[in-house]
């Protein structure tokens, strides 16, 4: 038996702390599901060379959550949506069985599938507010084939059996037997310790008078004591019969057989056969943001139990490891170290610091766990630093802190630490390292020089005449994410930021991670004498208004985290102008219930409110602050779903299409764009595909772009199946669309008005970045390529899939 703590992410510009917890038996716990969860899963292939292993968000059947904030649960909502997609897959094998021979079992097993047997797909436990969270999620989207048990505040799985139990007598046969199979190995009970403390309304710790009552939830996971080892030798001494009872004595039965010898019955206990049994294994995840949490913490009589001079009460598991999630700045303190001292120095101490604001994240001074992105980046600056920013790495040679004298292990992501077997119980060595060599950008740029890429861009941009930067024009567009609603380790999911020439500016779409890219970008072009934190708040504090095109949860997540950094350094003095789908503002109100700090930090402003004709009473906030005007147009995607139209933009007129088929409409109201950008979900020839999922092609993008008689085009929002560049087929019939000039957008993209034409030319020195144009095999299992046939024939898959 085998069980491990793997660390996923730590705090960084773009990530929060989030580990996972597999079990004996092989089911695994996550511990809170910030932004960029799920690719973080992805980007475990990307390690598998080190013995771990590929993880899978498939095989997650418990989420835990330390408190509500984005940091917490802002990936939750993706990695739901993610994991139903499995309903998918059995509405695949299902049809395959019909005609696949012993279809009659295959169809069982499928249709099995598809009805869940009446067992939970996921167990979720949180502080209090997760219920609440969750059921504002049906504002935007569906789960009807997935079922999620949510439990709050005090928690103890091993009083479930009973419910469990009765929950279960519904189930088929094949179902029932799993159950038990499960339960006779070895796994995780998991204990919550929840905590009540005050902040300030920014969210600091204080003891003023306007005060926001929070929760903080440790948890405590114990296995049942671990058998002691089979003593064949007295077994056969007993006469015990080689074979399936030995087993049963493993498992701890009595077994009952007539004695070959006295040929009379004769009853065996397994303590007769087996040696000493063992504690069961022990891991405490103590989150703790302040000191009022650990005063708390200190008297829970479930931690105390572990204490060296609480023998007498312990349970019956051996305390190994707690991994403890708090700032720097309260795990180092006296009080705390002192704390963590009373476990013994046979616990092993796991830090994952905690970032309380930006400030604290760039402090913390962590690389990026997303790696396949930041290479990527990294390879497209070599080929031109100015449309693609260098993106800074903190190179370290380990994670583990030495110095120490006491036994503490400061987490990287990635790392392992084994459990059991308790011969091998300790960090894994070989997962124990940076994520980056030291050498790396000089790999990357050797990789780059040998594709040609460089010659070959030197060559576009020499042939290019820039005109020189205005240095009082701010104008800039930033892509944080480019990619469609399929995590991927390459793209992110779909956001934009616009820059206006006065420096402030507004977003396009918020999906989930755009602030982190967007700081990422920001720590790049950062001046040298400047202070990092004071320039990430001023930017931060620039953005005054949000557009979102519609309400899937690729284009609107990040705005959790938006809306809560800008909150936290006086946003809520100057509310960001939210345009956005009735639907979204029902969900955000909803969550401001559970999370306060975010109150004031927004004013709604309907998309339809900005119809041709009509006049919202914010549009001149829209002009003082941007001195911009926007024009909303209704498209075909989902419901609520709208293309805008923006006058004024440092790039001119600027029109931006959201998820939608091609919409005539639209290309009218942007007649004459300076700048499109327009999604590209497909490769041409994918048209029923595109017409089921309601979005476009590249050829239909441009077809758009003609007709709009648009500038430029840039394309984005690129099926996960292509993590580069995806082929393009012009219409050579339409002269319009042979001209356009044409550019593809990747994540950490930045183009000003004045390297946009440059932007465009560089697509072949691009392209040779890529030879094969090969499928990324991750993304393509998981936006499959089915028959829409198919799908069709499935009731409840749209919902399930979130398409609708």
């Amino acid at each position: 038996m085998t069980a491990s703590i793997r660390i996923l992410t730590t705090s960084s510009l773009d990530s929060s702390p989030s580990l996972l917890l597999v079990s004996p038996n092989g089911s695994k716990t996550l511990i809170n599901c910030g932004e960029g969860c799920q690719r973080s899963f992805l980007e475990s292939s990307s390690t598998s060379a080190s013995g771990v292993g590929t993880l899978r968000v498939s095989s997650v059947n418990r989420i835990c959550l330390t408190h509500v904030g984005h940091d917490a649960l802002g990936g939750l909502p993706g990695m739901i949506l993610t994991t139903a997609d499995v309903a998918e897959a059995a509405a695949i094998e299902f049809k395959q069985s019909n005609n696949a021979k012993g279809g009659d079992h295959n169809k069982r097993k499928a249709s099995s599938m598809l009805t869940n047997d009446g067992i939970p797909d996921l167990e979720i436990v949180g502080p209090s507010g997760t219920k609440s969270f969750l059921h504002s999620l049906r504002h935007f989207m569906r789960r009807d084939r997935f079922n999620v048990h949510t439990y709050e505040e005090h928690f103890d799985s091993s009083k479930l059996n009973n419910t469990t139990k009765m929950y279960h007598e519904t189930a088929n046969k094949r179902a029932k037997k799993k159950i038990q199979k499960d339960n006779e190995e070895t796994s995780f009970t998991v204990k919550s310790i929840p905590v009540n403390y005050t902040v300030g309304s920014n969210g600091a710790e204080s003891t003023q008078s306007q005060q926001i009552t929070k929760q903080a939830i440790s948890y405590v996971f114990t296995t049942p004591p671990i058998p002691g080892k089979f003593l064949i030798e007295k077994a056969r001494k007993l006469n015990v019969p080689m074979g399936p009872l030995c087993g049963q004595l493993k498992a701890g039965k009595s077994v009952t057989f007539i004695d070959p010898e006295t040929n009379k019955e004769k009853t065996v206990d397994s303590k007769d056969v087996l040696a000493k049994e063992s504690p069961g294994v022990g891991v405490a995840v103590v989150y703790c943001p302040t000191t009022q949490v650990l005063d708390e913490l200190r008297a829970s009589r479930t931690l105390r139990a572990f204490e060296k001079n609480e023998a007498d009460s312990a349970p019956n598991a051996q305390l190994d490891a707690i991994v403890h999630l708090s700032p720097k700045s309260v795990f180092e303190s006296d009080a705390y170290q002192s704390w963590c001292e009373e476990f013994g120095s046979a616990v092993d101490h796991i830090t994952l610091h905690v970032a309380k604001s930006v400030k604290d994240r760039a402090a913390n001074n962590n690389a990026s766990p997303f790696v396949s992105a930041i290479r990527g980046g990294i390879r497209r600056s070599f080929v031109h630093d100015g449309l693609f920013p260098m993106l800074d790495i903190p190179f370290s040679t380990s994670c583990d802190d030495s110095k120490r004298t006491t036994t503490v292990i400061e987490g990287c992501p990635m790392m392992e630490y084994l459990l059991m077997p308790r011969s091998k119980r300790g960090l894994n060595i070989s997962t124990a390292k940076s994520l980056y060599t030291a050498t790396e950008r000089d790999d990357l740029n050797k990789e780059v020089l040998a594709a040609g890429a460089c010659q070959l861009a030197q060559t576009v941009t020499a042939e290019h005449i820039a005109d020189n930067e205005n240095e009082s024009n701010f104008g800039e567009l930033i892509f944080t994410g480019t990619g469609s609603a399929v995590p991927c380790k390459h793209r992110n999911v779909t956001g934009k930021y616009l820059r206006m020439s006065n420096g402030n500016s507004m977003l396009l779409d918020v999906g989930e991670g755009t602030v982190g890219q967007l700081l990422q970008v920001w720590r790049s072009v950062l001046p040298k004498s400047a202070s990092a934190t004071d320039e990430y708040h001023s930017r931060l504090l620039g953005i005054k208004a949000v557009w979102i095109s519609h309400p899937h949860a690729d284009h609107h997540l990040g705005l959790l985290r938006l809306l809560s950094e800008r909150s936290a350094i006086g946003g809520s003095n100057d509310p960001i102008v939210l345009m956005a789908p009735p639907n979204m503002f029902a969900f955000l109100s909803e969550y401001q219930l559970t999370v306060p700090e975010i109150k004031g930090s927004y004013v709604e402003l309907d998309c339809r409110d900005l119809f041709p004709g009509h006049q919202s009473p914010l549009c001149s906030k829209l002009r003082e602050d941007l001195g911009i005007s926007c024009t909303s147009v209704q498209v075909t995607h989902c419901p609520y779903s709208y293309a805008v139209v923006i006058d004024g933009t440092a790039f001119g007129r600027l029109a931006y299409s959201g998820d939608c088929r091609p919409s005539s409409r639209f290309a009218l109201a942007g007649n004459g764009a300076d700048v499109l950008i327009h999604e590209a979900t497909f490769e041409d020839g994918m048209q029923e595909e595109a017409v089921l999922k309601k979005h476009s092609t590249v050829g239909e993008a441009i077809g758009i772009a003609s007709k709009m008689d648009a500038k430029t085009l840039i394309l984005t929002h690129f099926s996960q199946r292509y993590p580069k560049i995806p082929p393009v087929n012009r219409n050579e019939s339409d002269a319009k669309a042979m001209s356009v000039p044409i550019a593809f957008a990747f994540d950490f993209m930045r183009v000003t008005p004045t390297s946009l034409p440059l932007a465009t030319k560089l697509t072949p020195a691009l392209r040779l970045l890529y030879p094969g144009q090969e499928d990324d095999r991750t993304a393509a299992k998981n936006d499959m390529v089915v028959d829409p046939k198919e799908l069709m024939a499935v009731p409840g898959m749209f919902s399930a899939q979130g398409i609708l």
